[in-house]
């Protein structure tokens, strides 16, 4: 039930434009939906919105000189507030079905998905999970991280991902950015 909510939430690949090459850190912050971010520069924002797709809020990050398939982004960085219904009250029932969402959501990312171990992270204060994926969308090979984080009953994925011949590249700027991810 929660997956099939969620689908859109994840799915980081996004059409999008702006200029390439800039650097350093930018802000993000919705005091709506109580979240901020880090991003490199060289990711730039793409989009915004408050509702749809299994997601209550989701905001992009591509890079405008990355890999596009089919006219999306494959090198993407998502941040979304799932619209999951009622979470489960008690730890154990929370944990497993952030499992279930995370195994899930990585599923549906492109075809030939192969999920690597679900694993349990604490991340500023949020409890949740990562799944590392490597996955074939629109005949292009990525590989990327979803996190699956819970806090305040409300669950936040966060997917990074990029082409296997840039991951080495992006890799760095994603940790840094999912590092720096603030709930309320």
């Amino acid at each position: 039930m929660l997956a099939g909510a969620a689908l859109a939430a994840c799915v980081a690949l996004a059409t999008g434009c702006g200029a390439h090459g800039a650097t350093g850190p930018q802000h993000y912050t919705s005091a709506r939906f109580g979240v901020s971010i880090v991003v490199d520069r060289r990711l730039q924002q793409w989009r915004t919105s408050s509702a749809g797709g299994g997601s209550a809020f989701e905001v992009a990050f591509v890079d405008p000189a990355g890999a596009v398939a089919q006219g999306r982004h494959l090198d993407a960085l998502t941040l979304s507030l799932v619209d999951t219904g009622t979470l489960p009250s008690g730890t154990s029932q929370l944990d497993s079905a952030l499992r279930d969402l995370g195994t899930a959501m990585v599923a549906k990312l492109g075809t030939q998905v192969q999920a690597g171990a679900v694993t349990d992270v604490s991340l500023n204060g949020l409890s949740g999970v990562v799944v590392p994926y490597a996955a074939t969308v629109a005949d292009q090979q990525v590989m990327g991280w979803l996190y699956v984080l819970a806090s305040s009953g409300h669950i936040y994925a966060i997917s990074a991902q990029a082409t296997t011949d840039r991951w080495n590249v992006y890799r760095p700027l994603f940790a840094r950015a999912i590092d720096s991810f603030r709930a309320r």
